[in-house]
């Protein structure tokens, strides 16, 4: 840091300094822009969705009558609020650095309409069709309510001055020693000032003439008694400048309108009530044997036209809901099987039914385990469900792996099925995948990779497929004929088991085991 020692000389610096603060803002110098940001409009609020129309009960009497179940208007949205304007906004005087005003807030968004009602339900009982003609119902939806319109952005801070130039006077100051004339000038200090500005050089000429007080150029070199002071011949460099005014805040979207609410549903039943549905029925084999049970659909049905079975001065919706018919549907459950349900372990497994609609007809759909073998026989306003046999589905799904063994093609895996359910089936399959972590040439992957895939198909009376063997409920596949470069001493190998029954019902059961396991140690 430059300290003076000439009284003379710090008496002239202080006011150059006093002189060149007021030419920099301080606070501009943190950001580039001056003024403050206006704060961005509130949103408009939204309007009040409208009440749904009353849903309602009529019964067509054949006497006019005149009903209201239109959906209330929705409510009008309000608008965006102004987005305030830049404040601050006096630019600084020249900066040495450009300037960016500050930006208007952008305009508040207009609020949403509010949605109209929906219009009222009606179901209309009647027995006469021509009673129709004498309702008037109305069951529009309201109409949406206004959107609120967007509101303006505020304006931002405006340049005074768009561009300058600020040149720069830099004075180096010299010294050498007072008692000896031939000693060499060393370097002492340096120091800048603004000298001039675009468009006024006050600050200029009063700087030059302090200056000149104070650093007499390099004619006349002054002295503190120890030293000799002189400058040397200043050097100037300019800069441009420019100030961009702030953006004005952004104008806002109107709101959305509100929608107009939808017609409410009309049901047309030509009857005076709705019969109660009993649509299914499950009950305990060794119960529902011998039982007839009657099961009640109601079938309703799309139609259109509805418009010109009411009153002209309708405002309803042209389709409609139709109580077609009401479907009473009974069945019994028979068996006929040589052996009784307990002796098949079956009487206290669970059996129904239940009615499906399909194509404007009701049909009945039999819950049966897969495991049973039926057939449906029609006979009076009657279905007939005769068992002939089966067994009990907690059979099915039921194998255990008993072992692994051997190594090379002579690895086999033994299975054995608890439910013992091979001659009760149409088919049996298992499908055996091989994995392995070593490849057959012995290199090791980080996980098991799928090698091969071979399928065992068991008939209910026939040799099975591929060298499998069964012994009473035991099952031993020989998977090491078809997986053996895989299958060496010591490989870790593992196995994804997949056991598919078939019934002779046509039902399919899965049932999957994994096992991993290292070759020649089980």
């Amino acid at each position: 840091m430059w300290k003076p020692r000439s009284p003379k000389f710090v008496i002239h610096a202080l006011p150059i300094a006093i002189l060149t603060l007021p030419l920099v803002s301080f606070s501009a110098i943190a950001q580039n822009t001056f003024g403050l940001a206006g704060e961005d409009g509130n949103r408009g609020q939204d309007g009040r969705n409208g009440r749904d129309g009353q849903d309602l009960k009529i019964v067509g009497d054949g006497k006019p009558a005149a009903y209201n179940l239109t959906g209330t208007i929705g409510e009008d949205a309000e608008d965006g609020i102004a987005g305030r304007s830049a404040s601050s906004c006096e630019q600084p005087r020249r900066t040495q650095f450009s300037l960016i005003g500050a930006s208007g807030g952008s305009g508040g968004i207009g609020g949403n309409g509010g949605n109209g009602g929906r219009g009222g339900n009606a179901t209309i009982f009647y027995t006469d069709i021509a009673a129709l003609q004498m309702l008037e119902i109305l069951n529009n939806g309201g109409k949406g309510g206004r959107n609120g319109r967007g509101a303006l952005g505020g304006k931002g801070c405006d340049c005074q001055e768009t561009s300058w130039t600020i040149t720069t006077c830099t004075t180096e100051v010299e010294r050498r020693s007072a008692k000896d004339p031939n000693a060499p000038w060393q370097h002492y200090s340096s120091h800048s000032r603004v000298c001039s500005t675009s468009g006024d050089n006050f600050g200029e000429n009063i700087l030059s003439s302090l200056l000149s007080n104070v650093l007499p150029s390099s004619k006349q070199p002054s002295s503190d008694g120890n030293w000799v002071y002189r400058s040397k011949k200043e050097q100037s460099s300019s800069a441009s400048y420019s100030c961009q005014s702030g953006r004005d805040g952004l104008t806002s979207n109107n709101g959305l309108e509100g929608k107009t609410g939808p017609y409410g549903q009309i049901t047309l039943v030509p009857r005076l009530d709705i019969p109660a549905e009993i649509t299914s029925d499950r009950a305990a084999l060794g119960i529902a044997i011998g039982k007839k049970v009657g099961l009640i659909k109601n079938i309703w049905v799309e139609r259109s036209g509805l418009t010109r079975l009411l009153r002209a001065s309708s405002d309803v919706p042209d389709t409609y809901t139709y109580l077609k018919d009401t479907a009473r549907l009974f069945y019994r459950f028979d068996w006929a099987a040589k052996e009784t349900p307990v002796a098949l372990g079956v009487d206290l497994v669970e059996i129904g039914a239940k009615v499906n609609v399909r194509n404007e007809n009701a049909e009945l759909e039999y819950q049966l385990p897969g495991t049973l073998e039926y057939q449906v026989i029609p006979e009076n306003n009657l279905q007939v469900v005769k068992i002939t046999g089966g067994f009990n589905p907690d059979r099915v799904s039921s194998f255990q792996l008993q072992t692994i063994s051997g190594v090379g093609t002579d690895n086999q895996l033994i299975l054995s099925d608890r439910g013992n359910v091979r001659e009760l089936l149409k088919e049996t399959q298992i499908e055996v995948e091989c994995f392995s972590k070593q490849s057959a040439t012995g290199v090791v992957a980080g996980d098991y990779v799928k090698r091969r895939k071979v399928t065992f198909k068991i008939p209910p009376k026939l040799e099975p497929s591929e060298g499998a063997k069964v012994n009473g409920n035991s099952y031993t596949l020989p998977v090491g004929r078809y997986c053996s470069p895989w299958l060496k001493a010591d490989y870790n190998a593992a196995y994804g088991i997949v056991i598919n029954q078939t019934t002779k019902s046509g039902a399919k059961y899965n049932q999957s085991i994994d096992s991993a396991f290292i070759v020649g140690k089980n």
